[in-house]
C-alpha cells in the first residue's frame, strides 16, 4: 500500500494529557484530597488553556473512577471506598505476582544488583525522605518486574489499577511502624530470585502487595458479605 501523499504534523502532547497527568500525579501524592472540589474555570487558569481540555481531562478520571461529576454541582475528588480496595487489592497482587512470573527468565546478575540498589535507595528514603520519595522508589522497585515481563496489557491494567491503590497507600507509609514491613517484603522477594524460587519469588511479590490492604485498608471494612 503506498504512503498517502497528503502529510499530517504528528501530535504532539496535547493539553488534556499534560492536564491529566497532572491532576493523576496530585490524585496520588494528596495534593487533591478527597472530597475537595474542583472548578474547570480555577483549573484552566493554572494551566493556560480554554475550559475544554480540563473538561475532557476530567471526564476520562470521572470514567476511572477518581473524580465525580456532579450535574448542576461540579466536581469533586471521589471519596477512598475501602469496599472498592476489598476488591481491587487482590487483583492488583495477582498482576504483579504475574509480572514476576513473566520476568523470571530474565532475571540476572545484573537485574538482581539492579533490583538490590533500588531497595537500598528505599531504605535511605524510610529513614529521611518525603512520602512521595518514598513511594516513588517502592514503585520503581515492581516497575523493574513489570518492565522485564515486556506485556504492554499487563502494564496498562496495573497503570489504572494502580491509581487508586496509591491513594490509599500514602496511609500506609505515614505509619511508621509499617515501613519496614515493604523493606522486608523486598528483600524476601530478592531471597527467593537468588535461589531461583519461582512460585516463592511469586508468592512473596502478591503478599507485599497486600500489605498494605492487611495493616490499614482491612481494618476499616466490615467482614466480608455484611454491609
Amino acid at each position: 500500500m503506498p504512503i498517502p501523499q497528503d502529510t499530517a504534523p504528528l501530535a504532539r502532547p496535547n493539553a488534556k494529557e499534560r492536564i491529566l497527568q497532572t491532576l493523576s500525579a496530585w490524585l496520588v501524592d494528596g495534593t487533591l484530597e478527597p472530597g475537595e472540589r474542583l472548578y474547570d474555570e480555577e483549573l484552566s487558569r493554572y494551566f493556560e488553556v480554554s475550559r475544554t481540555p480540563v473538561r475532557e481531562a476530567l471526564q476520562v478520571l470521572a470514567e476511572k473512577g477518581l473524580v465525580e461529576i456532579l450535574p448542576g454541582r461540579g466536581t469533586r475528588v471521589a471519596p477512598i471506598d475501602p469496599e472498592e480496595l476489598r476488591q481491587s487489592y487482590p487483583l492488583l497482587s495477582h498482576l504483579h505476582g504475574f509480572a514476576v512470573r513473566l520476568a523470571f527468565d530474565k532475571i540476572d546478575e545484573e537485574v538482581l544488583a539492579r533490583l538490590e540498589e533500588r531497595n537500598q535507595v528505599l531504605y535511605r528514603l524510610l529513614k529521611e525522605g518525603t512520602l512521595p520519595q518514598i513511594q516513588e522508589a517502592d514503585r520503581l522497585f515492581h516497575q523493574e518486574f513489570i518492565d522485564l515481563a515486556a506485556n504492554k496489557y499487563l502494564a496498562a491494567v496495573i497503570d489504572d489499577l494502580s491509581l487508586h491503590i496509591y491513594r490509599s497507600e500514602t496511609q500506609f507509609f505515614k505509619k511508621r511502624e509499617f515501613r519496614g514491613r515493604s523493606l522486608a517484603g523486598h528483600e524476601k522477594i530478592l531471597a527467593a530470585l537468588r535461589a531461583r524460587d519461582l512460585e516463592g519469588a511469586v508468592s512473596a511479590a502478591e503478599e507485599n502487595w497486600m500489605l498494605n490492604f492487611h495493616l490499614v485498608i482491612e481494618a476499616l471494612l466490615p467482614p466480608s458479605g455484611q454491609k
